[in-house]
């Protein structure tokens, strides 16, 4: 007798669905990635630690991953990594924000490279964030995909911040790089 509730229900759950990935994909090309995670790196940061799962916590660039300083504003770094050099933005990366000169720098883009595309083995994760003068820290490091070694990835089994600035600065030949 209430097979109507049930076929109602089954009309009901997928165009709600589908309603959700409409609004889902208008708002990413209305709201840039790195807005998002910039405004989730505050939020974090901002809340007790108790409260704030391990993988969403903000923390500092590991040191030895800084490359340089890139003579150009962030939004121009990043586009010029997204559109000319064929990086990819990161969604599922740890949220990263460090201290200087009294304030804290957020990251401006958290951006891989992977030379054999998605599923290839490796991947170059190249982080940039702004200075006070306007110009962009560049950190970077090379190591297994996530997609294809989730844990080897966790785990660190390759990492390589020296091979990760190697392949920046032969991929990114850019004079404005101060390394």
């Amino acid at each position: 007798m209430n097979r109507s509730h049930g076929s109602r229900a089954s009309r009901v759950i997928p165009t709600l669905v589908a309603l959700g990935l409409i609004v889902a994909a208008f708002l990413a090309r209305r709201v840039p990635l790195w807005s998002i995670r910039r405004r989730g790196a505050r939020v974090s940061r901002r809340a007790p630690d108790r409260l704030v799962p391990s993988p969403l916590r903000v923390l500092p660039p590991p040191p030895d991953e800084f490359l340089g300083v890139w003579g150009v504003r962030p939004a121009d770094a990043r586009a010029r990594l997204l559109d000319r050099h064929g990086f990819d933005q990161q969604v599922r990366a740890y949220l990263h924000a460090y201290e200087r000169d009294g304030r804290v720098a957020y990251e401006a883009a958290s951006c891989a490279y992977r030379p054999d595309g998605l599923l290839g083995g490796w991947q170059l994760h190249v982080r940039l964030f702004p200075r006070t003068d306007g110009d962009t820290d560049v950190w970077c490091h090379w190591e297994r995909n996530p997609n294809v070694a989730p844990i080897a990835h966790l785990r660190k089994d390759g990492y390589d911040p020296e091979e990760g600035k190697r392949r920046f600065r032969a991929l990114v030949d850019d004079d404005s790089i101060d390394a």
